[in-house]
């Protein structure tokens, strides 16, 4: 916020060209300098829809819809995550017990040259692998994939272009879909992390 990280378990609602962002830093135990920009309200909330919409992202929702013979998807939980600096990934689950109907899209915008981004453990964390993000390909994680950001640290690659430009960093858009129904909806609620909805 105003060129400088938020204090780890902090948030700020700050206005972005007329849209209300929340941008939050999770708590110290994530061991990085990760941030989540998400919509404090419905106007930004609405235009990040329209921009996924015009990007083809309904046609995304129709194709895992059918591939996993849901019902309707929605796109319910939307974000932005950045992070130039990580000792240890925080091994979690984005989304559980939603009987296979949600599912956290991680859909790359800003890459580094640098090695595999994601760590992937097994169901029963006795295997460790990773993945490296690509430009025009999601990956796509569903109940209890435990997974975590790999060890990090751009820091030191500056790519200067002027002088404020000291840093680089990873970016991505999540976008969480759900099949939302009065069986999972009390367990989706628990995995939000933005202001709005």
């Amino acid at each position: 916020v105003d060129g400088h990280a938020l204090l780890p378990g902090t948030e700020n609602i700050q206005s972005f060209e007329g849209y209300n962002w929340m941008v939050q830093r999770p708590r110290s135990h994530w061991a990085s300098n990760m941030h989540w920009t998400s919509p404090a309200d419905e106007t930004a909330h609405d235009d990040y829809l329209r921009v996924l919409s015009a990007g083809g992202f309904d046609q995304v929702l129709e194709t895992v819809g059918t591939c996993f013979e849901l019902e309707a998807l929605s796109a319910y939980h939307l974000s932005f995550i950045g992070v130039s600096h990580c000792a240890k990934g925080f091994i979690h689950t984005d989304v559980d017990n939603s009987g296979r109907k949600a599912f956290n899209m991680i859909i790359p915008l800003v890459l580094q040259d640098e090695e595999p981004e994601l760590e992937i453990l097994s169901d029963d964390e006795t295997m460790t692998r990773f993945y490296r993000y690509k430009y025009n390909v999601a990956s796509m994680m569903g109940d209890g994939a435990l997974h975590a950001t790999a060890s990090c640290d751009y820091r030191g690659n500056v790519d200067r272009v002027d002088a404020k430009s000291s840093t680089r960093m990873r970016l991505a858009a999540t976008v969480y879909i759900g099949d939302i129904t009065p069986n999972n909806v009390n367990q989706l609620l628990l995995s939000l992390t933005q202001a709005y909805p």
